[in-house]
């Protein structure tokens, strides 16, 4: 919009018929765009035809009044009403042709709204909408239209939702994950997907025939498949389960096509050769090395011990438990997909060993989430251990808990863990900071433990 131009003056200035060619596509363009414009200029229409209408009328009237001869008394009584309406039909005609104008340019300018494809269909725990006009929408609900330039957040480690892309595809966020709405190119959905975890099972529809992903290290075109995706800053890893896609690196736009059943990683100075490969069998045992730059998705940094175990300490996490109250967590979190060359599976007599010490003594809640071994999210699983279990204060404790011992956050996706990758691993506490450490997880596979926890 021009210097100095408000939107209420070329709003008024084309009721009136003063803009210029370049003023009024320029106004065009802006009625496009903004919802709160076109309804703006509804209002101003009635306003005005209703303040012409009566001005024009009072006008006449009194004109015609004038020419009137003085009567007695005894006048007729329908003369008045016979002048009002004779003059008033004069503005009949004009009046209608201004609001059949002002409505066929807002039908026109609606017609060319873009139909929103992506919407919210489930959502749980902490998650954020960031609009394209810089609003921020915390009580995310069931149908609420993500829109072009909108970005959806899901803020911790234990929180998920799913969007409904057009009527036959899915896509499903969690943990710390961000996702962006881009502007749709032709029959082709553009999403920008800058951090976190990622499933999807998409499936070409009318007005939506392909399906492209940015990520800070590729792009990703697809048509139909089901996939996986795990990023960050520096790093991409696509898993095709179904379908296929086809990727291309942002430092040198090499292409490589990744079938069902292949995985490709990208990472931002990478200058291998670039191509897909098998995916690799599942492991049923992990250990996280913090000491190499594990994948901290929750938790600072602080200097190791002598005896070289790594030091993460748990950093704060706003938690809402209603729209009008809050409680703060202090968490630490692992991604296990994301520093793990091979899916890491957990089956029936799995543990979890975990190295950590605190502060003080507190309550402290370890959990994990899970998706399924060539598929979609799973959910969270979470288990609380008292202080008087954990040990005391100061010392780094070893805490062994099996895997029967976690329950479900949403049953309804899985009952149980068993047969489900790992995605990420985390400890926290609520409401007061303990200053808890985590200084090692480990993933024990059967038969190869002894549970110190009653």
């Amino acid at each position: 919009m021009k210097d100095g131009i408000s939107q209420e003056e070329l709003l008024v200035r084309f009721l009136d018929g003063s803009l210029s060619p370049s003023e009024e596509a320029e106004l065009m363009q802006l009625l496009e765009q903004d919802s709160s414009a076109r309804e703006s200029l509804r209002e101003m229409s009635e306003q005005v035809i209703a303040v012409a209408d009566l001005e024009r009328t009072s006008v006449a009237v009194r004109a015609e009044t004038a020419r009137q001869p003085q009567r007695e008394p005894n006048v007729d009584e329908h003369a008045f009403m016979r002048g009002f309406l004779r003059v008033s039909f004069k503005f009949v005609l004009p009046l209608a042709a201004l609001v059949t104008l002002t409505t066929v340019v807002l039908q026109e300018i609606i017609s060319k709204e873009p139909a929103t494809f992506l919407k919210i269909s489930k959502v749980s725990s902490a998650s954020h909408l960031h609009t394209a006009l810089g609003k921020i929408e915390d009580q995310l609900e069931v149908n609420m239209p993500v829109r072009e330039g909108d970005t959806v957040e899901s803020r911790s480690c234990d929180s998920w939702l799913v969007l409904q892309l057009g009527d036959k595809s899915h896509i499903t966020l969690a943990g710390h994950s961000y996702l962006q709405n881009l502007e749709k190119e032709e029959n082709s959905v553009q999403l920008r997907f800058l951090t976190g975890s990622l499933w999807a099972d998409f499936s070409p529809e009318k007005g939506m025939q392909s399906f492209t992903i940015q990520t800070p290290t590729c792009s990703i075109e697809l048509k139909n498949a089901q996939f996986d995706l795990h990023t960050e800053r520096f790093f991409t890893r696509l898993r095709v389960n179904d379908g296929t896609a086809v990727v291309t690196r942002l430092l040198d736009q090499s292409r490589s096509e990744v079938r069902s059943g292949e995985q490709i990683e990208c990472n931002i100075d990478d200058a291998a050769v670039f191509e897909s490969n098998e995916q690799p069998l599942p492991v049923d045992h992990w250990q996280c090395q913090l000491l190499k730059g594990p994948d901290i998705s929750l938790g600072t940094v602080l200097p190791s011990f002598e005896n070289d175990f790594a030091n993460i300490k748990a950093e704060p996490l706003p938690w809402k438990i209603r729209h009008d109250k809050h409680i703060m967590l202090y968490a630490v979190a692992l991604s296990v997909s994301r520093s793990s060359d091979q899916p890491v599976l957990l089956q029936s007599g799995s543990t979890l060993r975990y190295y950590l010490s605190y502060d003080e003594p507190d309550r402290v809640r370890f959990g994990f989430s899970t998706q399924r071994i060539g598929g979609v999210y799973a959910g969270k699983f979470e288990t609380d251990v008292e202080p008087s279990q954990l040990g005391p204060a100061g010392d780094i404790l070893e805490i062994e808990l099996d895997l029967d011992a976690f329950w479900p956050l949403s049953p309804q996706l899985s009952p149980g863990p068993e047969g489900l990758e790992v995605s990420d691993i985390y400890a926290l506490t609520i409401k007061r900071d303990a200053g808890l450490k985590v200084h090692r997880i480990e993933i024990i596979p059967p038969n190869n433990s002894s549970s110190n926890l009653d």
